[in-house]
């Protein structure tokens, strides 16, 4: 909606929404939004050279390792990560939380210390809508919604919530600053190993921004750690790298397929 009609919706009207009617008259009449204020809350700190260093440090020191005690990972493909050349989209299907750790495993590490890792907005709403939910739960989500920021490099990207725009010139940002994005388009991980539709944005943020998108494949996390999972086991995950994508058009859910038959062929 903030693309097609060229405006920004402030979340706490867009969260009001009960009906068409309502969302007819919010993108006729947006709700002003103070210049002081975001409408989502991006980092920027975690870009900042101590946390680099920092998080370089770990992900070699203990993160990566204690990932692949769980998933040992095996890497096809990996000649299209030898002829990158400046930043891009990494594409890739959602089968478990273990993903993250295990795709940045199956990097090298000239590529692997400069990546932004999108999470699902949604995931950390006691964190961003603190009165909504009890101080507990606003310790636990803010929590881990830093560590995720600190030590992935992580970003808010919102699914169901307004700030399509924001987002979209964050993404931009980072890019600008020389750091490649890995995205799960699927916005949700997986049930029985199966890939779910990419959504529209992935098509969006190749077309609009410019910039390759590369298609990965991920198999076997979902054994490791699946999404009704309490402990982790050890499984091998496979990482496949495909060649890089150029989109162009205003598609974007052709485009986005586009992306998703590329995944799945891997």
């Amino acid at each position: 909606l903030e693309d097609r009609f060229g405006t920004t919706i402030d979340e706490s009207a867009f969260s009001g929404v009960r009906s068409v009617a309502d969302l007819d008259t919010l993108v006729r009449a947006p709700v002003a939004i103070p210049k002081t204020s975001e409408t989502v809350d991006f980092p920027r700190w975690n870009r900042r050279a101590p946390v680099r260093v920092l998080r370089r440090v770990s992900l070699a020191t203990w993160i990566l390792p204690l990932s692949r005690v769980f998933a040992p990972v095996r890497v096809e493909g990996g000649e299209h990560l030898a002829r990158l050349e400046g930043p891009v989209v990494f594409a890739a299907n959602h089968q478990s939380h273990i993903d993250t750790p295990a795709i940045l495993a199956a990097m090298p590490g000239r590529l692997r210390s400069r990546v932004a890792v999108a999470m699902a907005k949604e995931f950390f709403k006691p964190h961003f809508f603190p009165a909504e939910h009890t101080w507990a739960q606003w310790f636990t989500n803010s929590l881990n919604y830093y560590l995720a920021v600190t030590f992935f490099n992580a970003f808010p990207l919102p699914q169901r919530e307004a700030g399509a725009r924001d987002t979209l010139r964050y993404i931009g940002e980072v890019l600008g600053a020389g750091f490649s994005v890995l995205i799960f388009p699927e916005g949700q991980r997986t049930h029985a190993g199966e890939i779910n539709e990419f959504r529209a944005g992935i098509g969006m943020i190749g077309a609009r921004l410019g910039v390759p998108i590369v298609p990965v494949r991920l198999r076997g996390a979902d054994e490791v750690l699946h999404r009704n999972a309490r402990m982790a086991r050890r499984a091998r995950v496979t990482v496949s790298f495909g060649a890089p994508l150029v989109l162009r058009g205003d598609d974007y859910k052709a485009l986005a397929r586009q992306v998703e038959d590329a995944v799945r062929a891997l």
